[in-house]
């Protein structure tokens, strides 16, 4: 890991705009950021690599950006990928359930009964409830 000592705006080229950054180790390059404010300041501990022409790739903790690629953060969630799966079954069950209920202008209670009954239905749940226990608790009736 090497420490930025410097960065230094250079304009822009394109969309982008350009830094020359210098690090601790007396390396230095070319950096690209979409915003007027890299992610990145003086004084952060990063690793960086660069090309042949000098251009910067510069990593700083979870962050895995720069190069124009857009950047992405890493996952350092503990969450086991059925965990994952099922939290986003979940939130899928319930946004139908939130879009259908506003076009049907349901109350939250049939709201929630939906989401229930569409998760279950996306997770093949032997639980999923029959079509009296599912209207029983709404307080209207689906015709």
């Amino acid at each position: 890991m090497s420490k930025i000592v410097s960065i230094t705006p250079k304009g822009q080229w394109q969309d982008l705009f350009k830094f020359e950054v210098r690090f601790d180790d007396g390396d230095f390059g070319t950096a690209f950021s979409k915003s007027q404010t890299p992610p990145y300041a003086t004084g952060d501990e990063v690793t960086y690599s660069k090309n042949e022409k000098g251009t910067l790739k510069i990593s700083k903790g979870g962050w895995n950006g720069g190069g124009g690629n857009g950047g992405s953060f890493a996952n350092t969630s503990k969450v086991s990928g059925d965990e994952r799966s099922a939290s986003i079954i979940r939130q899928v069950a319930l946004k139908a359930a939130v879009e259908y209920g506003c076009a049907a202008s349901h109350d939250i209670n049939t709201i929630l009964a939906n989401a229930e009954t569409f998760n279950g239905w996306m997770n093949q749940s032997a639980s999923t409830p029959s079509y009296d226990s599912h209207f029983a608790s709404r307080n209207e009736t689906p015709f």
